[in-house]
């Protein structure tokens, strides 16, 4: 993999990772457009460690709580990652396939975009604004079912063009979540499910040192600080009920792919 060629995946990555736009597809659309050669599964794997890791500074104090105050996130940290596993586990090899059909990355899009748009509709005429809480993170864990339920919204999201990040704050709104915890809790959810599928994908974390450093080092660095960057430019989204904005970009890139491919 050629340094311009890291150095795109990995802004890709931290950008598309996090923003609910979908990573995957992105990077399906990429490859596809510029015929640019594909991530080698120990890169791909360390650009996931990289915004793993972003997630893990950026949310740090809540991921504190988890271990003295919130012990009842942990728990539903744990409940949500079941069906995430069983789903991951039950379809991954059928759904391979669609990571080399860019035309099916512009359905599902359009998924993406709908329920977006569902979590800004219940928000903008259901949600008082007053009850949003701006200044400090929200104390409230989503119960089991609801840490359950985000769960399977969670492994969904595997198809490629279906963003997780999308799919779970999502989620977590329509479920009476508020925003600011949808967000947390959307993000503590994902730190295992990576892990889980990088563990998967062994063979490719033992051969991450045989990877030439600078293509790497530039990946790595490039995924992390554009990933702490779309943190924060997601978190204000949210909390400002402009996901739509997210909705609306999916919905215009799902007609250009439909179209171009």
């Amino acid at each position: 993999m050629s340094i311009l060629e890291a150095l795109i995946s990995g802004c890709l990555q931290g950008v598309a990772e996090f923003l609910p736009i979908s990573s995957s597809g992105h990077l399906i659309i990429l490859h596809s457009l510029f015929r640019t050669s594909k991530p080698e599964i120990d890169f791909d794997i360390l650009l996931h460690v990289a915004t793993t890791l972003a997630v893990i500074i950026f949310f740090r104090k809540d991921i504190m709580k988890i271990f003295t105050t919130q012990k009842n996130m942990a728990l539903a940290v744990i409940v949500g990652s079941i069906p995430t596993a069983l789903i991951g586990f039950k379809f991954k090899d059928s759904i391979e396939i669609l990571f080399v059909r860019p035309r099916a990355v512009g359905f599902m899009l359009f998924i993406t975009a709908a329920v977006l748009m569902l979590a800004t509709l219940k928000e903008r005429f259901f949600i008082p604004r007053k009850g949003q809480v701006k200044e400090e993170p929200s104390n409230r864990t989503p119960s089991f079912i609801q840490a359950f339920l985000i769960g399977i919204s969670q492994g969904v999201a595997i198809v490629p063009g279906i963003s997780r990040s999308g799919a779970t704050i999502s989620s977590g709104i329509l479920l009476g979540i508020d925003s600011s915890t949808a967000v947390r809790f959307s993000f503590l959810l994902s730190i295992p499910a990576v892990i889980g599928a990088s563990l998967l994908k062994f063979k490719g974390i033992a051969n991450i040192g045989s990877m030439h450093f600078i293509p790497a080092a530039i990946g790595f660095l490039s995924a992390f600080f554009f990933g702490l960057a779309s943190l924060k430019v997601l978190l204000n989204m949210v909390l400002k009920r402009k996901l739509y904005i997210f909705a609306l970009y999916c919905i215009l890139l799902g007609i250009f792919v439909i179209i171009k491919f």
